[in-house]
């Protein structure tokens, strides 16, 4: 784990960031004894969001959960709002 991250790596990195920004959403980078977790904080709460060997991997496969826990968290503000007219 003492290689350089790619280029790719740090834009997919920069991704999960930008994403979670806009939404609220912490994303949190941690090394462990088999590779890279990748997980999200929002207030109290927080979880996974992708585990793998090498970071790239981690990285790459955290976006769609990220995606789709931002869209929840959109889906649920919409629900509370109610309509707008």
């Amino acid at each position: 784990m003492t290689d350089r991250p790619t280029q790719e790596t740090l834009d997919a990195i920069a991704d999960l960031l930008v994403l979670g920004e806009q939404h609220g959403i912490g994303v949190t980078f941690t090394p462990d004894g088999q590779g890279w977790q990748v997980g999200y904080m929002r207030g109290m709460g927080g979880g996974d969001l992708s585990s793998a060997y090498d970071l790239d991997t981690a990285v790459r496969a955290a976006l769609r959960p990220l995606v789709d826990l931002a869209a929840r968290l959109e889906e649920n503000r919409a629900q509370r709002e109610g309509p707008t007219s």
